[in-house]
């Protein structure tokens, strides 16, 4: 069972790390476009999305969203090692007209102010955005990608966060990245 959830990890991280690729096109004009206002890909992440600060989920800003697109989504993960790349969030069903999907979200299932959009969990905590709190000491890389699926999604809020990803994944059209890095202090106790 152990080496089927790996192989299971694998193939789904394998194909969420190419999604990044998918929509890096020579046409730049019309390419899918993300970014944040809190940070650029490459810098740190700011300690207000860690467990070292409110812990609270980062905006973000999407352009350019390819057509047909039926719904957007996110996935934020932290680079753990070759076999461990922990979800720390997901969010799906993001009506494809959005704009601006705003920092701190509820910790909540089913959000009714982002048109319906649906986050994960990882139990036993609450749904939605899992502030990361790597081990302490040295960088890790923390990657947000924001996805435009062919169709929206029918899992419910508050699936585990792994499933969600893998069922994300399965459904896109392109994707971009935003990476950062965050190394959470030594000698704290989170």
């Amino acid at each position: 069972m152990r080496r089927r959830h790996f192989v299971q990890t694998l193939g789904a991280s394998a194909l969420v790390g190419s999604a990044g690729c998918t929509e890096q096109s020579d046409d730049t004009t019309s390419a899918f476009e993300v970014s944040s206002p809190a940070f650029s890909s490459g810098d740190a992440l700011p300690a207000r999305f860690t467990c070292d600060g409110e812990g609270v989920s980062p905006p973000f800003v999407i352009e350019r969203v390819p057509e047909p697109t039926a719904a957007l989504a996110v996935t934020a993960e932290y680079d753990g090692g070759v076999f461990s790349q922990p979800v720390f969030w997901t969010l799906w069903n993001v009506p494809p007209e959005t704009e601006r999907i705003p920092a701190g979200l509820p910790r909540k299932p089913t959000l009714e102010t982002l048109g319906g959009a649906r986050q994960g969990t990882q139990p036993p905590n609450e749904a939605g955005y899992e502030p990361p709190c790597p081990p302490a000491g040295q960088p890790y890389e923390h990657r947000f990608q924001v996805y435009a699926l062919g169709e929206e999604l029918s899992i419910e809020g508050g699936t585990e966060q792994e499933e969600a990803s893998e069922t994300i994944a399965n459904a896109l059209i392109a994707s971009t990245r935003l990476t950062v890095d965050y190394t959470h202090p030594a000698g704290t106790d989170n």
